[in-house]
């Protein structure tokens, strides 16, 4: 999520801030709420819940102590839709107070002493604008969607269901009490204090949060649930899930207590609270690491996904636990230096299949976040700890493996653990895990913070090698070319990449001794923009090359080589990354049967999957006659993800024998990916396949509907505007069907565009809602701004005027193409 400041925040920020550079508003905390009291302890007790106008009734009891002498006026954030029927002090004397737009000031009795403790409750009717704070589903007809509410309280929406101070640079303690129909489960943050039956039918279930935490991790579900228990060391572990999705919940969340004591362990730090919690809910954005109770989407994979490393328990699971230390016991001290927490969210999950799994896969899970931020940085480079910093997670994680390299893990770790022991249940900035390195190991990296924590971009290296046969001298020019093209924004703050990125690198060279006991290695400084690297009294002439040894820098590479280092490297680098950029380079020769050899042998013989994954997605860009056979064998890998590469190449062949080979495929794969990539395959190999393809795909289940969808794009892709009944039978079960309408109209079809609008008064609520994304997010602004215009006027439920007003804004705000 992109944080933002509150208008108050940003209004007292604009004149001291507008001058400075990035670094000097990041490290002189410029965008710091100022507060004048410290919030202590909450019991917010919440009840009456209408699904029908998204409401409720609150009442909040509020401690907190002054900060400045005198204090006669407490200013809280507070939703202008929390109407506020009284205030009252501890003894119950009514207090004065006043609506500002989203803030509530509260008047003490009389003026609070600094330091002194403040007490008072406020009795309030939250009208909810549905999704800002809390979010209340209701089934509408549909399977596996009972009727719920979850709250979503980051960047600062708490305060859209009860009055707070909600910002993350002060932490408290807090009880929360909802009131709900007894066939409801509540799950909130901390222990579980009571849960007491109401005559009424209801009953009142409360939670504690103890020891504080900030209030942007507030929790609320509520939902019919059933829990599953499991426990870490004492602690318990807990997994709340619709009872239809028991029996597939502890085979995806039955790795948490093992990934609790391995983050324990590397860290230093026991996992700190009194429970751990996962929730799953319906309409989730992914996860949230609420403190000590996560919320989570609710797409449990069934036990066929696992054939492809289904992305919730590779990544989601252990990004939302790794929060629980980066994020929920230290924090940002504010929203400028979220990579803090989710830079180490992002890095976390690598070091735990690290462990469990070994270091490719930890090659593994970094080359995908690698991947991620290239395609961030090509569209706008920004810094990492930066306001509104775009590439806090990838970037993040990669920093964070960057500086394991640099330090080495025992430095590292001691860092962290210093980091987490001084800032615990607290706040803290960028500079602070500066500060914590320079204490840990001694070393002030000052220099490491300003390029890669403060300043955009990363180094482009253009390597060139030249040895010289009778000196027996390897001679490297590297040079660094990236520019520092970062424009002004209207504040005048503009993100510099630096011209020369100083870091250590290790040069790899074979000289022929086969497993590596004859490899050279040397270790050089880089710090200059153009700098000469001579490597002497080599034995004979290099077979290799390796410029990064291992990998260490984020970097974009350059080095044309010969055919022979590259599949030499190929063949023996251990690291992914390395072999990952030695095919890409091989995949640029296909007229060397050399470099096809080199290609043809990891698609079928190297050590890890991704790696022949890799080299059979290169072959596919290659003549058929020379791919054609190892792309066959490649089909019967032991590995989905290789299967499901191989299929997608031979589709890229063509051909009649690789319309056989897709279609065998489709129906006798087990794994779903795998069967998607073989639907795609078929219809590019043999065109004439496609309507049956596309009829398989629409029938066949599958998880995330990955099959299912692969036929819609297959409609979308082609044109295929016979198949607009059928998709248009799917709108109620699948949102995808509706971006298929949008995709035709795109295309030029008068006749699915006519559909989508009709839509737009559906009776059934999702689809209404999906056919507005679908105007929103598939269809081209020149088509759908008009024909949501004209639309307006005829529109039956007052939820789509709701939704097509606000998609009619965002379509006409200049740069949505871009966004």
């Amino acid at each position: 999520m992109r944080p933002q400041l509150t208008c108050a925040a940003l209004l007292a920020l604009a004149a001291p801030v507008a001058a400075q550079s990035n670094v000097e508003r990041v490290t002189n905390d410029a965008y710091a709420r100022s507060h004048d009291y410290d919030l202590v302890h909450q019991r917010i007790e919440i009840r009456n819940f209408d699904w029908d106008s998204t409401s409720l009734d609150g009442r909040v009891t509020t401690t907190l102590v002054a900060l400045r002498p005198g204090l006669d006026s407490v200013i809280l954030d507070a939703g202008k839709r929390l109407v506020v029927s009284r205030v009252v002090d501890a003894r119950g004397a009514t207090l004065r107070s006043s609506a500002h737009g989203d803030t509530l000031v509260v008047y003490p009795g009389r003026p609070v002493a600094f330091r002194d403790t403040l007490r008072f409750s406020i009795d309030y009717h939250a009208r909810i604008d549905n999704g800002r704070g809390l979010t209340f589903i209701e089934p509408e007809g549909r399977e596996h969607r009972p009727q719920q509410i979850w709250s979503q309280g980051e960047d600062h929406d708490n305060h859209f269901w009860f009055p707070t101070y909600d910002f993350p640079n002060d932490k408290m303690t807090w009880e929360l009490a909802a009131t709900v129909p007894r066939q409801y489960t509540v799950v909130s943050n901390g222990r579980l204090v009571a849960d007491r039956k109401n005559p009424d039918g209801t009953h009142t279930v409360t939670w504690r949060q103890d020891p504080r935490s900030a209030t942007y991790l507030v929790s609320l579900v509520v939902a019919p649930l059933v829990r599953l228990a499991d426990t870490w060391r004492g602690i318990p572990v807990e997994y709340y899930v619709y009872a239809a999705d028991s029996s597939r919940a502890r085979r995806l969340f039955g790795v948490t207590p093992d990934m609790i004591d391995v983050y324990s362990r590397l860290t230093g730090v026991r996992y700190p609270w009194a429970k751990y919690a996962q929730t799953t809910v319906a309409d989730f954005f992914g996860g949230m690491e609420n403190v000590s109770a996560t919320t989570l989407i609710d797409w449990l994979p069934d036990e066929r996904a696992y054939l492809d490393r289904p992305w919730y328990q590779w990544i989601l699971i252990p990004h939302e636990l790794a929060h629980q230390w980066f994020g929920d016991y230290v924090t940002l001290e504010n929203w400028a230096n979220m990579w803090l927490n989710e830079g180490f969210a992002e890095f976390l999950p690598g070091q735990y299949w690290r462990v469990k799994l070994g270091p490719h896969a930890e090659d593994d899970y970094y080359l995908d976040e690698y991947r991620q931020y290239l395609q961030i940085d090509r569209r706008k480079s920004m810094a990492l700890a930066a306001l509104g910093s775009n590439n806090v997670y990838p970037k993040g994680a990669l920093v964070l493996r960057m500086l394991l390299r640099y330090l080495g893990p025992e430095r590292f770790w001691a860092s962290l653990q210093a980091y987490l022991t001084r800032h615990a249940l607290g706040n803290a900035t960028s500079d602070d895990l500066r500060q914590a390195v320079l204490d840990a190991t001694g070393e002030n990296l000052d220099w490491f913070w300003n390029q890669w924590i403060y300043a955009a971009g990363h180094p482009r290296f253009v390597v060139t090698a030249a040895y010289d046969t009778a000196a027996r001298k390897l001679t490297l020019t590297v040079k660094q070319t990236q520019p520092d093209s970062g424009k002004a924004d209207s504040t005048g703050l503009r993100f510099e990449t630096p011209k020369v990125f100083r870091m250590p690198v290790a040069i790899r060279l074979g000289t022929g001794g086969g497993g590596g006991g004859g490899d050279v290695v040397r270790r050089v400084e880089l710090t200059a923009r153009e700098q000469t690297i001579e490597i002497p009294e080599l034995p004979g002439a290099p077979t290799m090359v390796v410029f990064d040894d291992g990998n260490t820098i984020l970097k974009e590479l350059t080095f044309d080589q010969p055919t022979s280092w590259l599949a030499t490297q190929l063949k023996r680098d251990p690291d992914l990354w390395n072999r990952q950029w030695a095919i890409e380079q091989l995949a640029h020769r296909p007229g060397d049967a050399a470099a096809v050899a080199a290609l043809a042998e990891a698609a079928t013989a190297a050590d890890y999957f991704r790696t022949r994954a890799a080299a059979v997605e290169a072959l596919g860009e290659l003549p058929a006659a020379s791919a054609a056979a190892p792309l066959a064998a490649a089909l019967r890998d032991t590995s989905a993800q290789v299967r499901r590469a191989a299929v997608a190449a031979l589709g890229q062949l063509g051909g009649a024998r690789a319309a056989d080979l897709a279609r065998t495929t489709f129906h006798d794969d087990p794994s779903y990916q795998v069967r998607a990539a073989a639907l795609t395959a078929l219809v590019r190999a043999d065109s004439t396949a496609s309507d049956s393809a596309i009829a398989w795909g629409l029938a066949t289940p599958s998880y995330q509907d990955v099959v299912q969808e692969a036929a819609y794009r297959l409609i979308a892709q082609m044109g295929d505007t016979g198949a607009i009944p059928r998709v248009e039978s799917l709108l109620a079960t699948d949102h995808f069907a509706a971006h298929v309408l949008a995709a035709l109209a795109a295309r030029g079809s008068a006749h699915a565009l006519d559909v989508l609008a009709v839509h737009l008064n559906d009776d059934r609520r999702a689809v209404r809602r999906w056919v507005v994304e679908a105007f929103q997010f598939t269809l081209p602004r020149q088509l759908g701004i008009p024909r949501l215009q004209g639309a307006a006027g005829t529109l039956k439920y007052p939820d789509t005027r709701k939704d097509v007003e606000g998609a009619l804004q965002r379509l006409q705000k200049p740069g949505t193409d871009d966004e």
